[in-house]
């Protein structure tokens, strides 16, 4: 379909600020967690740097039955996000409400889930214009 940026297990979410989603893979340690987010920013930016043309930003149905986020620029098909079980997805598509979402990773420390764009500042805020 696409390019895939990182095959990741477990998906994660949570909702910052004025209800803005934050999703990402969950990691086990800090270090992997910032890894992953670093390959994420580079991946879109290489998306959607030197397009002026509007992105859009889906779901695909796996194989397993998860989805995975696409984000399909103009002429290139980026596969950001696999393993989203469909509750999550759910979840996401109901909190996008702003047009507004932010690509992050995720990873537990001290029995806590701790979000990249919270604690350490990285992410990729996406915004894709709502039609109408």
């Amino acid at each position: 379909m696409g390019e895939p940026v990182f095959k990741a297990g477990e998906i994660a979410m949570a909702l910052l600020g004025e209800n803005i989603p934050a999703v990402g893979p969950r990691m086990k340690t800090r270090t992997d967690a910032m890894s992953a987010v670093k390959q994420y920013v580079s991946a879109i930016e290489g998306l959607v740097k030197f397009t002026e043309k509007p992105y859009r930003v889906m779901f695909s149905r796996q194989s397993d039955g998860r989805y995975m986020m696409v984000i399909k620029g103009s002429g290139n098909t980026l596969e950001l996000m696999h393993n989203f079980d469909e509750l999550t997805m759910k979840r996401f598509q109901r909190s996008f409400k702003k047009g507004m979402f932010i690509i992050t990773s995720f990873f537990e420390e001290g029995g806590s889930l701790e979000c990249m764009a919270l604690t350490e500042g990285l992410g990729a805020v996406m915004y894709v214009p709502r039609d109408g």
